[in-house]
């Protein structure tokens, strides 16, 4: 027998974008008197766009956890729940309206009709309901990690880019040097990022290393604008270990590079401009010397008479922003329109067009085996 029970109708999850929750909760009394808890959940995402039988199979799927309503509260079982059509047909017609009169009880039903439409249809026709543009929400961060020290480094050709320099934390270990390059349109927070406990910077610091974090002229600076390559990057990272090496001494120093800066890493040892004896070691993630791109990736080159960057400058101008707003061109707001059917997992199709507009730029992860 169910006793007090409350029903949750699409609540947002924010542990994943664009997902729905249907969230059951209540207790109940066994044949033999025992006291339980039913927690349920249905998980209704981004998934079931333009999927009948997806969203019908998310919508019926419950996700159950039954454990002891008193005491210990320990878990006795756990599985998943399916209702069939005609089990669900039959179960709406169990459903009464709420109200004084006949027309407070059709306000009732009509309330709650269009909220679960709306609710439904906006995950339904996900690529089709109102975009989402990025907005500045500070609510305090987890975990605001600030560099010690910022240097300005200019390289041999005269630009000027950033170092952030991050003492280490446990003066119980000797100090060592690790030099830490992030990739394009990103800074030293891709390593010391603030909504998460514990980050690299935080992990090395607290391992007794000093760590340096170049922010080279690829990265999320306004100097990237003059139209840079990532080959052009390497003077900054060589520019950055000579200072290094001018103020904490000529000792070989550790390196872990991330995407196109592991390039631009990569492009300097390679061509000679960064000497290898002053390289300890190299960590690299994503990519190093030789990219592997996706398939799409090259349709944006390949398909067509004319690549896509050439096609963009010709209406949009040099340079491609991540960022979008409601005060855009009309062109970039033609182009946030055609980013709504980008290909993409439909697990994380999404109306932010920042989303959209990272994934046509730096594309997706492409895992590749290599044999040994």
């Amino acid at each position: 027998m169910v006793q007090r029970g409350n029903f949750h109708l699409f609540s947002i999850d924010n542990s994943a974008p664009g997902t729905r929750n249907l969230k059951y909760e209540f207790d109940m009394t066994s044949v033999d008197g025992i006291q339980f808890h039913f927690s349920g959940h249905k998980v209704v995402d981004s998934s079931v766009a333009l999927g009948p039988w997806r969203f019908w199979t998310a919508a019926s799927t419950l996700y159950v956890t039954i454990s002891h309503a008193t005491g210990d509260r320990a878990i006795v079982g756990r599985g998943m729940m399916h209702i069939r059509p005609s089990d669900f047909l039959s179960e709406i017609f169990t459903l009464k309206p709420s109200g004084r009169n006949f027309l407070a009880k059709v306000q009732s039903t009509a309330n709650f009709m269009s909220f679960f439409v709306r609710q439904s249809a906006s995950l339904f026709l996900a690529p089709f309901v109102y975009q989402q543009y990025p907005v500045v929400a500070y609510r305090g961060y987890m975990n605001d990690t600030s560099p010690d020290n910022t240097i300005t480094i200019e390289a041999s050709d005269g630009v000027q880019t950033l170092l952030h320099v991050f003492e280490p934390r446990n003066p119980n270990i000797k100090t060592k040097n690790l030099f830490m390059i992030p990739g394009a349109s990103v800074d030293e927070q891709i390593f010391s990022l603030k909504t998460i406990q514990v980050n690299a910077v935080n992990y090395f610091t607290r391992a007794g290393y000093r760590v340096f974090v170049t922010v080279h002229r690829i990265c999320l600076l306004e100097v990237a604008k003059n139209n840079w390559t990532t080959f052009d990057s390497r003077l900054d990272i060589r520019a950055c270990l000579q200072w290094v090496r001018g103020n904490y001494g000529k000792e070989k120093i550790y390196c872990i590079s991330h995407c196109m800066g592991a390039v631009a890493f990569s492009c300097g040892l390679l061509d000679g401009t960064i000497p290898s004896e002053w390289i300890k070691g190299i960590s690299t993630s994503q990519v190093l010397c030789h990219p592997i791109w996706a398939t799409l990736n090259m349709a944006k080159v390949l398909a067509g008479p004319i690549p896509f960057d050439k096609l963009y400058s010709m209406f949009g101008g040099s340079w491609f922003s991540c960022k979008s707003s409601t005060e855009d061109s009309y062109f970039q707001q033609f182009v946030n329109q055609l980013l709504r059917f980008y290909p993409d997992n439909r697990a994380e199709i999404c109306n932010n067009t920042s989303c959209h507009r990272c994934s046509l730029i730096f594309g997706r992860y492409v895992p590749i085996l290599i044999p040994l």
